[in-house]
């Protein structure tokens, strides 16, 4: 990974903007052709050479981007790592733009049908080309409006796409901190990265250059703080952390958090009573109530090794990617206490290998264990969704 000097105070991160195609989303548009059946020769920019065209020429040759990029929408899917890392720049209030040389409605597919889907906000500004008030990449206009929205200089911004000629030009031409995704692109552009401030092989890499050359204002970016180990306070939460399931089944309120926050499945899990936590779920305890520091029964499981609770609680729906208040996963818990077979249990179960903690860490990059790593990217490798 390519660094930009560190030797100067490290500004702080006052937002990141993403280029689209290729970036957050994985190319699907053959642009070959259509650069054919517009008759615009492949050197040249496409939108630039159609506004040259007579009036009835560039209708034609803006109905078949229309026809091609309707059909674009239909197929469109994310990145791997895109709503990993989307979700941790919502964690750490850092604002999200995008700046698309696409259509807005394009953009509001990506928002309505792969964004709110993970949970995540939409991207504000989101510029496009229907934006005519806003000059197209790579003049850097747009970066000039996404800093007067946000209320912050160019050299607090991230700029990340890729395209170095459209993406880290733009941002270069803005004074903003460029990060480009090695997709590929650059050589068949034939270019270079154009100075990138970094060059990422992967999309979730991107926290961790942020880290590294920010100062990221918030506080699950700090150290984590110590806190005693609390103890179980009502008469389920004690009977729970036992495993006296005769004594649980006795309790009236088998779904209250004690002054810890934690759930008596949260004990029993952390405990490992599996049939404390069977009896709990078929009572219908939500499996997914975050207890102290906000980690679930799962996160408690993955992190103590208690496999049959772990199990017990993903076969019955519990989330594997609920992650705690410092974006602990159960995956980064398995993988950091090296438990092999909660690994294995949460990946059967669908837990992401590229979501982040704090750190920008992915569960892989948070283990010494060599059989632990070998097994997550195995499963990312299986994984269409989670590679290209």
């Amino acid at each position: 990974m390519s660094a930009m000097s560190t030797n100067a105070a490290k500004p702080v991160l006052r937002g990141v903007v993403f280029d689209m195609d290729g970036t957050l989303t994985v190319p699907n548009l053959d642009f070959k052709l259509m650069y054919e059946r517009c008759g615009v020769p492949m050197s040249e920019d496409i939108l630039e050479a159609i506004a040259k065209m007579p009036p009835a020429d560039a209708d034609a040759a803006n109905a078949v981007i229309d026809e091609m990029e309707a059909e674009g929408r239909r197929t469109l899917r994310l990145m791997p790592g895109a709503a990993e890392v989307a979700a941790w720049l919502q964690a750490m209030d850092i604002p999200t733009a995008i700046v698309t040389r696409n259509t807005r409605a394009t953009v509001d597919h990506l928002h309505a049908a792969l964004w709110a889907p993970e949970g995540l906000a939409p991207f504000s500004p989101a510029i496009t080309r229907d934006d005519a008030n806003v000059k197209p990449k790579p003049d850097p206009d747009a970066l000039r409006v996404i800093g007067e929205a946000w209320g912050a200089p160019a050299a607090s911004l991230a700029m990340v796409g890729d395209s170095p000629s459209n993406d880290v030009v733009f941002g270069k031409r803005a004074g903003a901190y460029t990060a480009l995704v090695d997709t590929g692109r650059r050589f068949v552009e034939g270019k270079g990265d154009e100075g990138a401030s970094v060059t990422i092989p992967l999309l979730a890499g991107l926290p961790k250059a942020l880290l590294r050359d920010f100062t990221v204002e918030s506080d699950k970016a700090g150290a984590l703080t110590k806190f005693e180990t609390p103890l179980p306070g009502t008469p389920a939460a004690v009977a729970a952390a036992a495993g006296d399931l005769a004594a649980l089944k006795a309790c009236a309120d088998l779904a209250a958090a004690d002054a810890s926050a934690n759930t008596p499945l949260v004990w029993a899990a952390n405990a490992g009573h599996a049939d404390c936590v069977a009896f709990l779920l078929a009572a219908g305890v939500a499996a997914d109530a975050p207890g102290f520091l906000g980690a679930t029964a799962v996160c408690r499981a993955a992190r103590v090794g208690n496999v049959d609770a772990l199990r017990a609680l993903l076969d019955a729906g519990a989330d594997p990617n609920l992650a705690n208040d410092k974006l602990q996963s159960p995956l980064h818990f398995a993988a950091f206490k090296r438990n092999p077979a909660c690994v294995a249990a949460l990946l059967d179960a669908g837990a992401s290998t590229l979501i982040l903690d704090r750190k920008g860490r992915t569960p892989d990059q948070d283990t010494k264990d060599a059989a632990i790593i070998a097994t997550i990217l195995a499963a990312r490798a299986a994984r269409p969704h989670e590679t290209c």
